[in-house]
């Protein structure tokens, strides 16, 4: 099972062991812009502009192709997390299994806030203020 922590710093582990390499800043808030918008493919030329928005068409496109490869790469024996719709797209794939302590934070309060017995609402917060561990990606983006 591929665990993906994104509060509080920036984590990823499978079958228990962490997986290294993801060091980079960009790597990583790529990866979390594509888990966190799982939803629908993404434009590879929005997510170039969106993360090199100073660099040229061009050199954009290449820093975005060195990025997904890193994560493919690294990626590579927990499933096919990455799939590209077309030449045109990627998206992270929301079919193969995987757990991401951002989803797990908010169905914590989405189960409180439609508890009708207090004991339960309170279990669910404890959950979440156990999950929060500080901002989104804080210590991976400083």
């Amino acid at each position: 099972m591929l665990r993906i922590k994104l509060i509080g710093g920036f984590e990823i582990t499978h079958d228990g062991e962490r997986i290294s390499g993801l060091t980079g800043a960009r790597v990583q808030a790529l990866l979390a812009y594509l888990v966190l918008h799982r939803g629908a493919p993404h434009s590879r030329e929005y997510l170039a502009y969106t993360f090199w928005p100073d660099s040229s068409e061009s050199q954009a496109r290449t820093n975005l192709r060195r990025e997904l490869h890193q994560l493919r790469r690294i990626l590579a024996h927990t499933g096919d997390f990455l799939r590209g719709a077309d030449a045109q797209s990627i998206q992270w794939n929301p079919d193969l299994p995987f757990s991401l302590d951002v989803a797990d934070f908010e169905e914590a309060l989405a189960q409180a806030d439609r508890s009708d017995n207090s004991l339960a609402r309170r279990e669910h917060l404890q959950r979440a203020v156990t999950l929060y561990q500080g901002d989104l990606l804080a210590r991976a983006l400083r």
